[in-house]
């Protein structure tokens, strides 16, 4: 009688724990869906390195070198007739090639801020959509016209 007490407490413990199992298993395949069908939406991109020449008084007095990360909406970037790519490496050059405010000894006080946010403005208006949310900064430095020639 004992005996078979044991294997009924023994089914009922097995099925509880295969059910506990089971819910288990399914909660976590539903939860890469969730983090695909997410990442889907939106793609991190990396831009070319970017080399723009500062002039001052008709010389070279170096060259910004800068490359850009975005974000880019996938399902608005699927009705663009071109990729946002080209566009951002446009917007930044025409920007710091335009700027004549930036201090090359201190490149720190420089607005970071407001490039993306004109980088960002500029790609959206030219592709008449908001393909890219956002610009994020990899790469910002200044090299002398004498750093550059050391390099070549």
């Amino acid at each position: 009688m004992i005996r078979i007490v044991m294997i009924g407490f023994w089914a009922c413990l097995t099925t509880l724990a295969a059910g506990y199992a089971m819910t288990h298993v399914r909660a976590m395949e539903a939860r890469p869906a969730v983090v695909a069908e997410a990442s889907q939406t939106r793609a991190l991109k990396k831009t070319k390195e970017v080399n723009v020449p500062k002039i001052r008084d008709g010389v070279v007095k170096g060259y910004i070198v800068a490359q850009f990360s975005f974000v880019v909406d996938n399902a608005v970037a699927s009705k663009s007739p071109l990729p946002p790519d080209d566009f951002i490496v446009d917007e930044a050059f025409r920007y710091l090639f335009a700027d004549p405010d930036i201090d090359f000894d201190h490149l720190e006080t420089f607005d970071l801020k407001k490039l993306t946010d004109a980088v960002i403005k500029g790609v959206n208006a030219r592709l008449n959509a908001n393909v890219v949310t956002d610009v994020g900064i990899q790469e910002f430095t200044f090299l002398s016209a004498a750093q550059a020639k050391k390099r070549l």
